[in-house]
């Protein structure tokens, strides 16, 4: 009986996941667009480098924070709120006891990561995302079109081919024609590399392998932190049907052929902004024209989970 009693006991505490996770502090990460001083809870900070960690009490209450410079004084109010760990206690197998017993623990709240002041705005605002692209600024593109998805309709084959597989380098560059537009011009290759990392394999009779290279050209809108774009495209695709002989392979029952064309389509890329300079997003890129074929009018596809950085080459 007194195992059971422990073992209850031990599981309503458990199941209270932000007393178990949570610190009574957070670290917020508080940036200016220029330098400027911040008060926090009657505690003065200096920002000089334009971000500064500043810890924060957990609590029931809203927190107050003063910026100003010379020319500029802000008073804001950041809400407070539940932190993730806290709705963690929804998960059944706590019987939602969790939230009881974590319901007047201060360790409940939360308050944003990270919180941007915009020196040049006089109103008494704040921005949870990074504002800082400006009209004029041009930022270098780096990506990895790590997961694609093709289909493809190569010339005089009686199906569609379609594959899923890994790899590719995209590189180009962002110009913002104003603080919440850019244009992006990119030279990408990828491929459907059955390997998810660099590694030498053994392949024993027909092998397919789906490539594609592209210049495309597009207009992306900044939505807080997400890019949405549309633009277009022109790509070359190829279709790679290969005979690998290894071992007790059969004889190959066709010859081996590689066909390619050029095609021209659209681009829309979509991408979540975790921080300024990296991001990770899904590329749709269709084309709807080829060149030079008996059949111009085919729809083809490339989808791309993407990821890379951004380098800022001039402000």
């Amino acid at each position: 009986m007194k195992k059971l009693i422990f073992l209850v006991i031990t599981t309503l505490i458990l199941s209270s996941c932000a007393t178990i996770f949570n610190q009574p502090t957070k670290i917020i990460y508080i940036s200016t667009t220029t330098p400027a001083k911040v008060v926090v809870n009657n505690d003065t900070f200096s920002i000089f480098q334009n971000k500064i960690p500043v810890e924060v009490q957990r609590q029931s209450t809203d927190l107050n924070i003063n910026v100003f410079n010379d020319s500029i004084h802000k008073t804001v109010t950041i809400k407070h709120r539940n932190s993730i760990a806290y709705w963690m206690n929804v998960y059944p197998a706590s019987f939602w006891t969790g939230f009881l017993i974590d319901k007047n623990n201060p360790k409940r709240y939360t308050y944003p990561t990270k919180i941007y002041f915009d020196m040049r705005d006089t109103t008494n605002t704040y921005s949870t995302y990074d504002q800082r692209s400006k009209k004029g600024e041009i930022d270098l593109h780096v990506s990895m079109p790590y997961i694609n998805s093709f289909l493809l309709k190569p010339d005089n084959e009686n199906h569609y081919k379609s594959n899923t597989g890994f790899w590719g380098l995209s590189l180009g560059l962002d110009y913002y024609h104003s603080s919440t537009q850019f244009i992006n011009l990119s030279v990408s290759a990828v491929s459907d590399f059955f390997v998810p990392i660099p590694a030498a394999v053994d392949i024993s009779g027909y092998y397919e392998m789906m490539s594609s290279s592209f210049l495309s050209v597009s207009n992306n809108h900044k939505i807080k932190n997400f890019l949405i774009g549309y633009g277009l495209s022109y790509v070359r695709n190829t279709w790679d049907l290969s005979y690998y002989q290894w071992g007790q392979t059969e004889a190959p029952t066709r010859e081996p052929v590689k066909k390619s064309n050029n095609a021209i389509g659209f681009v829309f890329p979509a991408y979540f902004l975790p921080t300024y300079h990296f991001f990770i997003g899904v590329v749709y890129r269709p084309t709807l024209f080829r060149f030079s074929t008996d059949h111009p009018f085919k729809y083809e596809h490339l989808i791309s989970i993407d990821f890379g950085w951004k380098i800022k080459l001039k402000k």
